[in-house]
């Protein structure tokens, strides 16, 4: 899909329009229109009751693997892209982790909360909500760096997510870190990219059948996501905790971002198409191991929530600013 506002750098070459109609140009153009997608879920989940798990499983074992198969071998950025974003995801997510963890701790918050808002404000939905973003605001061209943070958010996710979540003495980390590597999404990630290296090109009945497939992820993504928000039936609302998660999700997480892009010397169209990522709501994942692990699932699920319905603003006011500064 074409990216629908102009290329990264537009801006700083005859950007004549004021800062408000840029932010209603791609409030309309972009967040809008994910929006509409993730409140369709969310509004027809309650009639039709579709079985979330069924969903979740049809796009992580069928349609992102052709997705990303089909976008990573097909593209036109240099493989040599992928490890330094590679490299950049670890040390964000790292970084994230005791900033949040620390925010609770000087607030005073109880301690069970520091783990749980540490992984929202490192893992942010970067596969559901972030590619469709980065799809429509800039472009398939730059869904490579999308798909590689969404494979190593799962890994991260999985691994160091269910070790800080999971009580001492109930194992499992392992087990949880198969989980990563047992779905087709990193095998998928590998299978694009080593295409891509290699100069291969699938035979059209296989390649013309995932482009179709992957055709569909950015809608099933969306409604999904808001089908997930409308089966989450117990929501809990702290207020400094939640306003917390929001601060650290939608403007340290971002900021901290830019700085270390700044700092790894990443262009600035690469640099944009991550700081909008990192401005992405909370990611769906964590909720699922907390609600397992008992580790406050509640307050998790609603921060999801909550990130998920202010997002149109704060993702598009992102997006501004990647236009204009």
């Amino acid at each position: 899909m074409p990216s629908r506002l102009p290329a990264p750098g537009w801006h700083r070459k005859r950007c004549r329009r004021g800062k408000m109609a840029l932010f209603l140009d791609i409030l309309t153009k972009v967040t809008l229109p994910i929006i509409t997608l993730v409140a369709l879920g969310y509004l027809l989940q309650g009639r039709l009751k579709l079985d979330i798990g069924t969903l979740n499983r049809v796009q992580v074992y069928v349609v992102m693997p052709a997705f990303l198969v089909h976008f990573l071998a097909t593209g036109k950025q240099p493989i040599g892209v992928i490890w330094p974003v590679f490299y950049f995801g670890i040390v964000q997510f790292l970084l994230l982790i005791p900033i949040g963890w620390l925010a609770v701790l000087l607030l005073r918050q109880r301690a069970s909360l520091g783990p749980i808002t540490g992984l929202g404000t490192a893992y942010a939905n970067v596969g559901f909500f972030g590619i469709p973003v980065t799809q429509l605001a800039f472009g398939a061209d730059y869904l490579i760096y999308q798909s590689v943070m969404t494979a190593l958010m799962s890994m991260l996710g999985c691994s160091v997510g269910v070790w800080l979540l999971a009580p001492a003495g109930k194992g499992g980390l392992l087990s949880k870190l198969k989980v990563a590597f047992e779905t087709p999404l990193i095998p998928s990630v590998v299978l694009g990219i080593s295409l891509r290296a290699f100069e291969l090109e699938m035979p059209t009945v296989v390649a013309q059948p995932m482009q179709f497939l992957g055709s569909i992820f950015t809608p099933l993504a969306l409604y999904t996501l808001g089908a997930q928000v409308a089966a989450s039936k117990v929501l809990k609302i702290e207020w400094i905790p939640q306003i917390l998660m929001l601060l650290l999700k939608f403007g340290v997480a971002p900021l901290l971002t830019w700085w270390v892009c700044r700092y790894m010397g990443f262009a600035r169209d690469v640099t944009d198409v991550l700081v909008v990522a990192a401005a992405t709501p909370v990611g769906v994942l964590i909720s699922i191991f907390a609600a397992e692990y008992k580790n406050e699932a509640e307050f998790i699920s609603t921060a999801i929530v909550i990130s998920t319905a202010l997002s149109p603003i704060f993702v598009t006011a992102w997006i501004v600013a990647t236009r204009i500064y």
